[in-house]
């Protein structure tokens, strides 16, 4: 590991901590103090003590760890949505996909991740402070330089017609730019919106209609964690509850050909 670097540290009671190894840091727990030289020797799957004698495990952060710690300006899209977000888009290697609403960026580096080198996001965000968080985080994190980051929203955007194989909206009024992102979307392929309320679906559902687009579905993601104690295991007490729904709809050629 190098100075630069992002490291995760986790305890005994598996609370992680993401940091960014610099030389001559300290990094402070609860328990003791132990250097950032110290967690550079150790290395990914080693272990370092705090001057108090905690255990620290040191680990590479996986996408997920990352997007669950870095930094924020809005609460970014969970890593079960985002990674359920990018199964719904059907997004493959150099796949060219619109995201509407970066927030952090943490949705950002899923469809990132999941288009490749040869794929492209381009993704619009209306708040400054927002885009620019965003932007440090996924240039902190990412490897890949796949991403364009725009000021502003898909209404003014001037888009290709048919040239994006997904949109991705995270929008509290994604009906507004529907129709923009529907004609830059290509034929048969998907449109997904995230929404933390039901009545947001409604009215997306319902201002979609004389649009080109079929839904698919909507549904939540849940995960249920467990605790394990062998030979003991139970439900983890905490659980992360309701996030958002998640809106998939499909585009047709036009209205008319549409079954309902």
């Amino acid at each position: 590991m190098r100075f630069g670097e992002w490291v995760v540290l986790k305890d005994g009671k598996g609370r992680a901590y993401l940091l960014r190894l610099r030389e001559g840091g300290v990094f402070s727990h609860h328990r003791g103090n132990v250097s950032h030289e110290a967690i550079q020797s150790a290395g990914p799957g080693g272990r370092v003590y705090t001057h108090l004698g905690e255990g620290l495990s040191v680990h590479r952060p996986s996408l997920e760890e990352y997007v669950l710690h870095m930094r924020r300006a809005a609460t970014p899209t969970y890593p079960k949505d985002a990674a359920a977000m990018v199964m719904l888009l059907d997004l493959f290697p150099g796949a060219r996909v619109l995201e509407a609403g970066t927030g952090s960026g943490g949705l950002t580096l899923f469809l990132a991740r999941a288009v490749g080198q040869e794929g492209r996001v381009v993704s619009y965000e209306k708040r400054p402070h927002h885009l620019r968080q965003a932007q440090e985080n996924v240039r902190a994190f990412s490897q890949l330089d796949n991403v364009d980051f725009v000021l502003g929203g898909l209404e003014e955007a001037q888009l290709p017609e048919e040239g994006f194989d997904g949109v991705a909206l995270d929008l509290m009024e994604p009906w507004t730019v529907l129709e923009k992102a529907v004609a830059a979307l290509k034929t048969d392929r998907f449109l997904v919106a995230y929404l933390p309320n039901i009545t947001q679906v409604i009215e997306l559902l319902q201002r979609a209609q004389g649009v080109p687009l079929a839904l698919e579905k909507v549904l939540e993601v849940q995960h249920r964690s467990w605790d394990i104690r062998l030979p003991v295991a139970h439900p983890s007490f905490q659980q992360v509850g309701h996030t958002a729904f998640l809106v998939q709809m499909r585009k047709w050629k036009d209205s008319s050909s549409m079954p309902f």
